[in-house]
């Protein structure tokens, strides 16, 4: 990959000789992130192998997850998230051109019990996960901190970490999930109930016109 994005530059500097020090500029800042893009890319395979060595998968079946299963995931996320209607209904088409392996009558996955492929494909979309920008993760949560900050103009280290509780085990999606559910895909307890059987009750608050007096 590194060796074909360098080619890629070295015929766009070659083809920007003539042109202004401002797009030469622009260019040079492209090529910057080359190593970073690489080293993102790298680390995704690197998870992909940790994950399929961890299921211990046969040669043909760590052949389907990597040529049809994880990029078919991947895509079917990618157009997801795809705004140009035309981009995203050519996804769509390569996403299921890929998965349609597993529904064919005399395919790899005719033999296999529904448990199985179902491991896969679960397993498949996890792999498709790793592969997005590494702050996509926290970006929402990034944005509802500032904004507290910009009313509050700085939270305390007890404020924050209450506010990350509640963001992990208290605000939930339209499908009744929270953040921690989907995390480590099981129930928890219900946080309001934890608080009520964990946390003493505030004192009263002391009578201050008694005192005055």
């Amino acid at each position: 990959m590194s060796i074909l994005l360098q080619d890629c530059f070295d015929r766009i500097n070659a083809a920007i000789t003539g042109l202004s020090d401002r797009c030469k500029d622009r260019v040079d800042k492209a090529h910057r992130v080359v190593k970073n893009m690489v080293g993102t890319i790298a680390f995704f395979f690197h998870m992909v192998d940790l994950c399929l060595d961890n299921m211990q998968l046969k040669q043909i079946d760590r052949s389907l997850m990597y040529d049809f299963l994880i990029p078919g995931y991947y895509l079917k996320q990618a157009a997801e998230k795809e705004k140009d209607i035309e981009r995203k209904k050519q996804l769509v088409q390569n996403a299921e051109k890929l998965l349609s392996i597993m529904t064919q009558k005399d395919g790899p996955f005719s033999g296999m019990s529904d448990d199985r492929i179902s491991q896969l494909e679960k397993a498949a979309q996890q792999c498709a996960q790793f592969f997005q920008r590494s702050s996509s993760c926290t970006e929402g949560r990034n944005a509802q901190l500032a904004l507290r900050h910009q009313g509050i103009h700085r939270l305390g280290t007890g404020h924050l970490k209450a506010l990350t509780i509640v963001h992990n085990f208290y605000i939930r999606r339209r499908d009744g999930t929270t953040a921690a559910e989907r995390l480590f895909e099981t129930k928890h307890n219900n946080l309001f109930e934890f608080v009520l059987n964990n946390v003493d009750y505030p004192a009263r608050p002391r009578n201050r016109l008694k005192l005055a007096s």
